[in-house]
């Protein structure tokens, strides 16, 4: 386990018991078992894309409120970020998400996904606010929208409303790897 998963862990912990909630509540919230919440909580396992989100939610957050914060960079002109300092989420599935830039009044949310044979954002649907597209490089993605499945090759690109009911999976033997921006940060963002 890395200590993104450590800390973030650690977070939803500290906030579940800010708000009062006991492992069976926030499991109730979350629509999962407490044993889940539990693992997530000590790090013992990596939450999915879709289960963040409900755990974020139910916390009433976003989900980059998980994360440690990095260096304050709101009055400078540019960053250069090196490979080893990207703010990385491995989902339970092992689909890794890097996030590429870093906040200088950035408008939007820009990510590296890696996703396993296999892989997906867990097995229910999600939405989020803003639009997004992404630009697959290698492997094969499918995007499920409002239950409705696209096949993206290599080279190929998406573009789609985020509120709409999407979900996101590799169906092949190898790996994929997709650059996806998000026009309204919520992956990383932290209001």
């Amino acid at each position: 386990m890395d200590q993104n998963h450590q800390d973030i862990g650690k977070n939803i912990r500290r906030l579940r018991k800010e708000k009062g909630l006991t492992l069976a509540d926030m499991a109730e919230l979350c629509r999962c078992s407490s044993s889940l919440i539990s693992q997530i909580e000590t790090g013992a396992v990596n939450p999915s894309l879709s289960t963040l989100k409900e755990i974020s939610d139910a916390l009433g957050i976003t989900m980059a409120s998980l994360f440690t914060t990095g260096p304050n960079l709101e009055n400078t002109s540019f960053s250069l970020m090196k490979a080893e300092e990207r703010k990385s989420l491995t989902t339970q599935e092992g689909v890794n998400f890097q996030l590429l830039s870093r906040k200088i009044d950035f408008p939007c949310e820009f990510i590296l996904n890696e996703w396993p044979p296999g892989a997906s954002t867990g097995k229910d649907a999600y939405t989020h606010d803003g639009e997004e597209c992404g630009l697959l490089l290698e492997g094969t993605l499918d995007i499920e929208i409002d239950g409705k499945v696209q096949r993206m090759k290599p080279g190929d690109t998406i573009t789609l409303k985020s509120s709409v009911h999407h979900k996101i999976s590799n169906p092949g033997t190898k790996k994929a790897v997709a650059v996806w921006v998000n026009s309204v940060p919520w992956l990383f963002a932290i209001k």
